[in-house]
């Protein structure tokens, strides 16, 4: 045999449509190509696009669920269970992707459909098409929820209003069609709004260093201060306040309303109050005295209407309340939400050092509401 014809035997060319290549450059295409030269297409992989097109278009990305569904179960009436499916919609479903591809998929002359070489190879492609949608679909989400419609948070009180206040005009700048639902409560009602679903973000003091399902984010720390009407027996002790004579009075503090958490207490007569605002006016009336956020009793400490006591329990130490930003795991706030939070983040930080004195630049002890 010539030399040239023995190389056209070895290697031999096909030519379809005006097109010519070596069979064994079109069977290391992809398979989609591989297919095409099959069904009687374009010897030429490049001259294959609308083909390729055509063929793709006529099927979904429910038969190829479908088909991975058969695969995995050996069957088409588990397959039908498996996708809860009625199994002749599930058997149209494959014939309708056969047809689509011009391959047979199953040999189905035993008594369970088996995966014939093609069906093996379209399988695993397949199945990278349809993690290829799912990350689509999650990039697609993301991408939407860019600008989500509106977003819920709920703040424990005890946070400051003027960060709170300057952090959402910004916001406002910001994301202009965004609606905000804000919650502002009292102990234990952000957490349980977090929970119950009504806030996807909130912002409080917990008794727990974390939680399962929950992601928590310490923000920093709010001042706190004891204080009592300066009519009250306890402002006019000098010094530090022995907690014999404490518990001689009666301490006002707060509690939810599940009852599931208490501020602190430290006296043994206690008044609970489920608002931090309604405790202010009760104490500032002299019904007891309390541990409040220094921010909300600093204009009645300036003006003389309330005085700041000093337990021997602490030493005279600055008191410290922790704050966390809490939201699930499942459920991470949407990118305008991030946004607002990473605003308040920076705002409450700035808040912190501006109005830290000597005493409070002090390590100080931190306190933490406990469970009832």
């Amino acid at each position: 045999m010539p030399f040239a014809a023995s190389q056209q035997t070895l290697n031999p060319r096909s030519t379809r449509n005006g097109c010519t290549a070596k069979v064994s450059d079109i069977l290391m295409q992809g398979w989609a190509d591989r297919f095409i030269y099959l069904m009687e297409g374009p010897a030429r992989p490049d001259a294959n696009h609308w083909v390729r097109w055509n063929m793709l278009s006529r099927m979904t990305l429910d038969q190829l669920q479908m088909l991975i569904a058969v695969a995995d179960t050996g069957n088409f009436s588990a397959a039908a269970r498996k996708v809860n499916r009625v199994q002749s919609a599930v058997s149209q479903s494959i014939q309708s992707l056969e047809d689509a591809l011009d391959l047979k998929l199953f040999d189905r002359s035993n008594k369970l459909p088996l995966l014939t070489d093609a069906g093996k190879a379209i399988v695993q492609d397949a199945r990278r098409i349809l993690n290829s949608t799912d990350a689509l679909r999650s990039r697609a989400k993301n991408m939407a929820s860019v600008a989500e419609p509106e977003i819920s948070l709920s703040i424990e009180q005890v946070f400051p209003s003027t960060v709170l206040i300057e952090s959402l005009r910004a916001f406002r700048g910001r994301f202009p069609l965004v609606s905000v639902n804000l919650f502002a409560e009292g102990l234990g009602a952000p957490e349980q709004s977090l929970f119950e679903g009504n806030v996807r973000l909130a912002i409080y003091s917990t008794a727990l260093d974390g939680m399962p399902g929950y992601q928590m984010e310490f923000l920093g720390d709010v001042p706190i201060s004891l204080v009592a009407s300066s009519r009250h027996p306890l402002a006019q002790i000098k010094g530090l306040i022995p907690q014999s004579v404490l518990e001689e009075h009666i301490q006002l503090t707060m509690i939810d309303r599940t009852k599931r958490y208490r501020g602190v207490v430290m006296g043994t007569r206690t008044w609970a109050f489920i608002d931090q605002f309604s405790r202010l006016d009760f104490v500032r009336n002299g019904f007891g005295w309390c541990a409040m956020p220094t921010h909300l009793a600093q204009s009645y400490l300036d003006s003389g209407e309330l005085a700041e006591l000093k337990l021997a329990a602490h030493a005279g130490e600055p008191l410290r309340f922790p704050l966390y930003a809490v939201h699930k795991v499942e459920q991470p706030p949407g990118p305008a939400a991030q946004w607002l939070l990473g605003e308040l983040r920076r705002r409450f930080s700035e808040w912190i050092e501006a109005t830290a004195d000597d005493q409070s630049l002090r390590r100080g002890i931190q306190i933490r509401v406990t469970t009832v």
